[in-house]
């Protein structure tokens, strides 16, 4: 109980009192939600243990992720952008687990054109984060995390970057089988610039809870997130998602969610009802898993990815 009144006590100031500066944010691709399975469940992953993704949403998660595992990603954005993430885990001898990633987004060749629309080639826009986490346990139920990131962003030749922490912390409630996760992410500075503004980070709190139906073969996850620059019409500037994962057999699960960033990726046409909504599929084969998650981003079109993670 009293963790849960420390997590209270440390989020709720920041979710009522940081209500945004209307501050032009850079760097939204640490935005882009990574990973078939958090995508498949809404990304409410903040309070998920032993998943090589969960160092994406919490860095405190990475606790429990079996010794020597190795994923990949390719996520098939709106408008033929391409992502990709690869990760991986060891469990150190002394105490803890350490992780690396490195995730990109490709925009491919665009067009170069003068004032006059004078045609002046392709140029290429694109991506990248590199992230060191680790992650251990302060009590027996009580996990913490820290995830230092290198982040790039080019456009032509111009070039962009800057430094990051994330910084998460995980109780887990094995009589109840609930978690609770709360992590704060993209808290850092800019180093470069693409001209001489500096951009600020996408600076955000996340907090979540997970829970294993005790009748039902069911992961219910809640999440709420908050960015802490921008300015929001919704209420306290807060997003929500929920998302879930039904165990059908020992190998095969069925993943859904919805998020509500997807009332932001309506533009009024007429094929939007399913924005936000998501779902998809997970197979376990060996020491191998194969995922694969869909998000509706409405009329704007569908986010595909397909995942493998392995055991080493």
């Amino acid at each position: 109980m009293k963790y849960k009144v420390i997590l209270i006590l440390t989020i709720l100031p920041v979710l009522l009192f940081s209500q945004g500066t209307g501050v032009k944010e850079g760097f939204d691709f640490l935005r882009t939600d990574l990973g078939s399975r958090p995508l498949a469940m809404g990304s409410a992953f903040t309070s998920v243990t032993g998943d090589l993704y969960g160092m994406r949403y919490n860095p405190a998660s990475l606790v429990g992720v079996k010794d020597l595992s190795a994923t990949c990603t390719y996520l098939n954005q709106i408008l033929d952008i391409k992502t990709g993430f690869i990760g991986f885990n060891k469990t150190l001898k002394t105490q803890g687990n350490i992780g690396f990633s490195l995730s990109y987004i490709n925009y491919g060749d665009m067009r170069k054109r003068d004032t006059k629309g004078n045609d002046l080639g392709s140029f290429y826009a694109g991506d990248f984060l590199i992230s060191t986490t680790y992650a251990a346990s302060f009590f027996e139920h009580l996990n913490y995390g820290v995830s230092l990131k290198y982040i790039n962003s080019q456009i032509d030749n111009y070039a962009a970057s800057a430094i990051a922490l994330d910084i998460g912390f995980l109780y887990t409630y094995p009589t109840k089988n609930l978690n609770i996760g709360l992590s704060l992410q993209n808290v850092g500075k800019a180093i470069d610039s693409f001209r001489n503004t500096e951009e600020l980070l996408p600076s955000l709190v996340r907090i979540g809870i997970s829970q294993h139906l005790a009748h039902l073969p069911l992961l219910i996850n809640i999440n709420m997130y908050r960015f802490f620059y921008s300015k929001s019409d919704i209420f306290l500037g807060l997003y929500w998602a929920v998302g879930g994962e039904f165990t059908l057999t020992d190998n095969f699960f069925f993943r859904w969610g919805y998020n509500s960033r997807g009332r932001e990726q309506k533009i009024g046409a007429a094929n939007e009802t399913l924005a936000g909504i998501s779902m998809g599929l997970g197979i376990a084969y060996g020491k191998y898993h194969f995922d694969y998650g869909l998000s509706s981003f409405g009329s704007l079109g569908n986010v595909n990815c397909f995942t493998i993670t392995a055991t080493l």
